[in-house]
This record gives structure tokens, C-alpha cells and sequence, in this order.
């Protein structure tokens, strides 16, 4: 070092007082459940309440979520005007007219029978799934969003 410079000088941190650390830490735990309770709270749960809060594209469940219906019922759902949609009931997928899809235009409806020779002849016994994947038909598949829901078969 030279006669000409001066050694660097460290600044001192700031520290906050405690009453002021821990009202921000009071804050930021009250925010934060408040905002976990408000996520329960407008959560879609439960077995019938995934019919009651669709996306605009979806108009109906076909059965509705919490259902009971018989191991042969058609599976599906009604869609807004515009919109096309895929099933995967129960892991299995159902893609197109050669896998049993049945697309209704006139009526918006996308449905799967089971029966004799499709990719499901009939439902479980017992509780069924459904992840219908719905995209606007002037995009493409890649943009859809999942819809699920789940109901008995007997």
C-alpha cells in the first residue's frame, strides 16, 4: 500500500431492534396463515364438489363427481362451444373414435361407453377416476388443462 491510499473501511451492518424483528416475523406468520386458510378454504375437495366449481370450458360432468352409477354408464362431459377434450379413465386413455370417443359437436359432449371389445369393458367396482384434458380447439393439444373428478360404479 502506498502512502496515498486508505485501507478500506467496512461499513456496519444495520441491525434492526428487537421489537421491530419480531413484529415483522409476527406479520409474516399471521400473512402466512391467512393465506393458508384461504386456500382451504376455496380448495376444490370432497367428492362432490369438483361438479359445482368447473373452468368455463367445462359445462357439465358426465357423471358427476361423487356419483354412484352402474359398471356400464357412459363416462364423459359436456363442453362449452369451442372446446375439444381426451379421456384417461382410470389410467386408461381414451384418444380417438378407434379407442371408443365419442364427440358430439352439435352437443359438445365428449363420451366413453364401456362395453364388449373397447379399451374398458366395463368400470371398476367401486370408485372410478376420470382426467379429461381440455384445450380451446383453435390451439393446440399441448395447451390443454386437466379436468378430474372421481364416482362409484356398483
Amino acid at each position: 500500500m502506498s502512502d496515498t491510499e486508505t485501507p478500506q473501511t467496512r461499513r456496519s451492518r444495520f441491525v434492526l431492534p428487537d421489537w421491530a424483528r419480531n413484529t415483522i416475523v409476527t406479520v409474516l406468520i399471521v400473512g402466512a396463515l391467512v393465506g393458508i386458510f384461504f386456500t382451504g378454504k376455496n380448495a376444490t375437495t370432497g367428492m362432490g364438489s369438483t361438479s359445482q366449481n368447473l373452468p368455463n370450458s367445462v359445462e357439465r360432468l358426465l357423471p358427476a363427481s361423487g356419483d354412484e352409477v352402474l359398471r356400464q354408464a357412459q363416462v364423459g362431459l359436456d363442453l362449452a362451444e369451442g372446446y375439444k377434450a381426451t379421456l384417461t379413465i382410470n389410467g386408461t386413455e381414451i384418444r380417438s373414435a378407434k379407442d371408443g370417443l365419442i364427440t358430439d359437436l352439435g352437443t359438445g359432449q365428449v363420451l366413453f361407453q364401456p362395453g364388449p371389445e373397447k379399451v374398458i369393458e366395463t368400470l371398476n367396482s367401486g370408485q372410478n377416476c376420470v382426467i379429461a384434458m381440455v384445450w380451446d380447439e383453435l390451439e393446440l393439444e399441448s395447451t390443454a388443462k386437466p379436468v378430474s373428478w372421481c364416482f362409484d360404479a356398483t
